[in-house]
């Protein structure tokens, strides 16, 4: 359940409620609840949405523990809004 249990922790980890995730991700809020509780699987189109927003790989989303492997660089690109290419 690596989804299931990292879009929840993206959730926590970015303080976002699931209406704000699924405006990232171009879904409705009963779309991020249904991932979050391992109901459905997104597409990959919205995982690139969200992987895109918040400067991560795909891969953080969703492999095991993906979210704990994001990189403090990472993160502060996103705090402070600044995207470095």
């Amino acid at each position: 359940m690596a989804l299931s249990d990292n879009f929840k922790k993206l959730r926590i980890k970015y303080h976002l409620s699931q209406q704000e995730l699924a405006e990232i991700a171009g879904v409705t809020n009963k779309a991020i609840s249904a991932w979050e509780s391992g109901l459905s699987e997104p597409r990959m189109g919205a995982i690139e949405k969200i992987a895109r927003h918040f400067c991560i790989k795909k891969s953080n989303i969703i492999e095991e523990n993906g979210i704990e492997d994001i990189s403090l660089d990472q993160e502060q690109v996103k705090v402070d809004g600044n995207k470095s290419k």
